[in-house]
Formats: C-alpha cells, sequence, structure tokens
C-alpha cells in the first residue's frame, strides 16, 4: 500500500504550474496527508468557513454508529457490560455460572425506552424526541423529532406522495445538442412548473466552449453507458474540464486559478466549469434524485495524492443548511490511512461522526480500479469504451491519455414541497490544465421520499 504523502514534498504534476493562490484552510489540517492531520482542526464538509464546533446549520440530522454487543461471566445470575468476554461477579442466590448480555449504550437519559445510541434516539436528552415520534412541522420547532435526518418536514402521505420518481414527460425536449435548453432536457427537466432558469459559466474565465454538450450517447455505442431514458428522449449531458465530446483529455480550457474552499491544500483549481439551475420542488415531492458517470484522467496514477480533480454537487436550499452551499455527494473512501478530504463532525447529517470521508473525486471508494494497489476489490467493470478514459494496464502505460471512471452513481437528497432552491454541479482540475476530468449527467428526476446519499446505480 502506497505510504501517505507528505505535504511538503509531494510531487506537482506541472511544477512550473504549481500554486498561486494559497488554498482557505477550511476543511482541515492536513488534507491528504492523514498522518499528519488534527482532526480537532477539521471544519465542517459542505459549508465553507463554519467551525463545525459552533457552526449550527449543520443541527439537523445526526449520523449512525454500531450498537455494541457482549458478554459477561459469573458465579449466580447477572448482567454484564462491554464489548467482547470478561470476567466478574453476579448477584444472586445459589451457585453456577450464569451469563448475561450488554450494549455499549445501556443508559437512556431521558426515559423514552431508546437507549443512548446516536443511530437510534438521535437526542437523548430530550424524550419527545426518538424514532416513531411524530414529526412536528406545522408550525415548525427546529428538532428532527422522529430521528429520520430530517427536521420540520411535513408527513409522508400515501395517497398523495409517491416513493419513486415523478416521472416527467420529456417527449418534445429537444435533448440533442450544444444549447443550455439541451442540457436541460437531456437531464429530463422538461417541466417549466419545476425548472426556472440556468446559467453555465467558468469562474475562472477559462472558454466553456466545447466543454458541454448533450448528446445520444458517449464513447463506443456498444458500451455501458447507455441513457438512463432511452426510450423517453435518448440522451444525456456532458460537463468536461476540457472538450466534452472526443477522446482527447489534455486540453487547457485557459483562464486563471482559483481557491477551492472545499479543500484545505496549496493547489489552485483550474479549468473550472459549473452549471446552476434553480428549481422549485413539485407539491407532492420530498427530495431529488441525480444520476452520474465520474471520469478522470488522473486515474490510477495519483491515487492518494491530493492531485483530486473534483466533481462537486452543491445545493442551495433553505431546508438544507439555511442556503449556505453545500456539497451533498460525499462517499467513503478508497484508502482512507492514505487519504481522505473530511472527519464527519457532531451534528452534520448522512455520515458517522469521526469518520473519513471523500468527495467526487479519484480518492472516492465508488471508483473503479485499473492496476492501484494490484485491485484488491477487482478492476473495473463498467465498459466506458470509446471516451478516452479506459484503464491503463501499468504505471508505467498511464497517463492523460487513460483514466477510469466511478460507473453509474446516484445522489438523492430530501427538499421541502414547493420549496425554491439550486443546484450547481461543478467540475475542476487541480494544479494542471492537462489531466482532464468529465462527468456524464442523466435522469434528474424529483422523489415522493428521497434516502440522502451517494451510491451505485
Amino acid at each position: 500500500m502506497p505510504q501517505a504523502p507528505s505535504c511538503t514534498n509531494l510531487p506537482s504534476k506541472h511544477p512550473e504550474e504549481k500554486s498561486g493562490l494559497a488554498f482557505l484552510l477550511l476543511i482541515a489540517g492536513l488534507v491528504g496527508c492523514s498522518s499528519g492531520g488534527d482532526a480537532s482542526q477539521k471544519l465542517v464538509p459542505g459549508n465553507a468557513g463554519s467551525d463545525s464546533s459552533t457552526n449550527e446549520n449543520w443541527d439537523i440530522g445526526v449520523g449512525t454508529g454500531d450498537e455494541g454487543e457482549g458478554q459477561g461471566e459469573g458465579e449466580g445470575e447477572g448482567e454484564g457490560e462491554g464489548e467482547g468476554e470478561g470476567e466478574g461477579e453476579g448477584e444472586g442466590e445459589g451457585e453456577g455460572e450464569g451469563e448475561g448480555e450488554g450494549d455499549d449504550f445501556p443508559s437512556d437519559v431521558d426515559g423514552d425506552g431508546w437507549p443512548d445510541d446516536p443511530s437510534m434516539d438521535c437526542n437523548d436528552s430530550d424524550s419527545e424526541v426518538h424514532p416513531g415520534q411524530a414529526e412536528v412541522y406545522d408550525p415548525p420547532n427546529g428538532k428532527d423529532d422522529d430521528c429520520d435526518g430530517q427536521t420540520d418536514e411535513a408527513p409522508y402521505d400515501p395517497d398523495t406522495d409517491t416513493t419513486g420518481p415523478i416521472e416527467p414527460d420529456c417527449t418534445a425536449c429537444p435533448a440533442v445538442g450544444t444549447s443550455l435548453s439541451h442540457m436541460r432536457c437531456a437531464i429530463d427537466l422538461c417541466d417549466d412548473n419545476v425548472f426556472l432558469s440556468q446559467t453555465y459559466e467558468s469562474p475562472t474565465g477559462a472558454t466553456t466552449d466545447g466543454s458541454y454538450e448533450a448528446v445520444e450517447h458517449f464513447g463506443n455505442k456498444s458500451n455501458d453507458l447507455t441513457p438512463l431514458y432511452p426510450t423517453t428522449n435518448g440522451s444525456y449531458a456532458l460537463m468536461s474540464t476540457g472538450v466534452a465530446v472526443g477522446t482527447d483529455h489534455g486540453m487547457s480550457m485557459g483562464g486563471s486559478g482559483m481557491e477551492d474552499p472545499f479543500s484545505s491544500d496549496s493547489l489552485e483549481a483550474q479549468d473550472v466549469m459549473e452549471w446552476r439551475i434553480h428549481l422549485k420542488a413539485p407539491e407532492e415531492s420530498h427530495g431529488f434524485r441525480i444520476h452520474y458517470v465520474f471520469f478522470s484522467a488522473e486515474y490510477d496514477d495519483y491515487i492518494g495524492t491530493e492531485y483530486n480533480d473534483k466533481f462537486y454537487i452543491f445545493l442551495e436550499a433553505q431546508s438544507t443548511n439555511n442556503k449556505e452551499r453545500t456539497v451533498i455527494n460525499f462517499t467513503q473512501c478508497r484508502d482512507p490511512e492514505v487519504y481522505y478530504d473530511f472527519l464527519c463532525p457532531a451534528g452534520m447529517p448522512y455520515c458517522v461522526e469521526g469518520e473519513k470521508y471523500c468527495y467526487m473525486a479519484i480518492n472516492t471508494a465508488l471508483s473503479e480500479c485499473c492496476w492501484y494497489g494490484g485491485c484488491p476489490d477487482g478492476k473495473a467493470t463498467t465498459d466506458i469504451s470509446g471516451t478516452g478514459f479506459g484503464c491503463a494496464l501499468s504505471k508505467n502505460t498511464d497517463g492523460y491519455s487513460k483514466g477510469s471512471s466511478t460507473g453509474w452513481l446516484v445522489t438523492e437528497w430530501p427538499v421541502e414541497p414547493g420549496e425554491e432552491f439550486d443546484v450547481v454541479f461543478h467540475i475542476h482540475d487541480t494544479s494542471d490544465h492537462k489531466f482532464d476530468s468529465e462527468v456524464i449527467l442523466d435522469k434528474f428526476v424529483f422523489l415522493g421520499k428521497a434516502q440522502a446519499g451517494t451510491k451505485p446505480l
């Protein structure tokens, strides 16, 4: 397994381009250098500039933990506490051996019948907060009463809501071409009642010409990248830090560099592209879902280092972090002892407090392996032939004409019925203009009920 790189001696992909502006120290100690990182310095992920020890915005849910089990042995009958096995004395009359079982979370501070375990009772100091409790939403009380990770949400009504996607009718929506109207249709946002406006720009002044396109297929027609609505509009949207179509992924789009407020390394973001969409959730929906595939020419060369091109899905919604720009597509890390982006802080929903997480980049655990570390979990299985991001056979044959992908992923997130909000799809190169990254975006749909998180399709 590769050793964790030093923050002071990492080799630059392009030394002449390395660093200009220092990055804000917003998430943590030494990101990408976890052996030297200080967890106490980690700031709230997904909310630039907010300290996890003071930020109230994240107090809208909790992560989950594992319940412990244990046995105690002794004379008579009794109960034991703790993990593993141990010896102890039991209380009781008579002789003989007895066994007892215990939890790591035996206490119930608020007396509501749910133990002090964050995967069960998300607030053990309030007896009115626990699983099964009716959510108070009118008027809102600012609590996650039923411990489902959502605060003040209206109750799910099976007569008016659906758990599955609210399918749009995109048959009349032109979904192939180079305009933003084509891009909108390509991800199935066809309903003018929910789609309000959109922009596409580069915050670094790079040219956006050719960096996006709505296409019928990316790569060989026989690969695994068939659009997810093939019988409706038969297309999807591409976003790239270079040219979206074709197989050359070593293109510079010009412009300058900028800080990445969700990273604490000293590397600039280059060729930054952002597609902002302003939406209004249907009255019957409680969330949304987006499908995508992330590709990068940085696979597998730079796994385990801070040279990570990033694909962020930002959400700006009142129901999530009071409209603060928030990253919603984070996952477990591929090799967290070598590289991670942040530690889950207390009170952050949909992650486990204290565990290491990665943003969507080559270090996500959802990446498909080519050769890194011998691929102990297996090699890439998604056929991406013809995209220009195909696997190299070894480190010696790798370069920006090779790469890999995540395969198809899906991210879901809750929003409130009728809520107006912005989704921003953001992609950038890190430290260079030459190793491009790209994303397919398809099938944006609203849901009757959303299970927040990112997972393989």
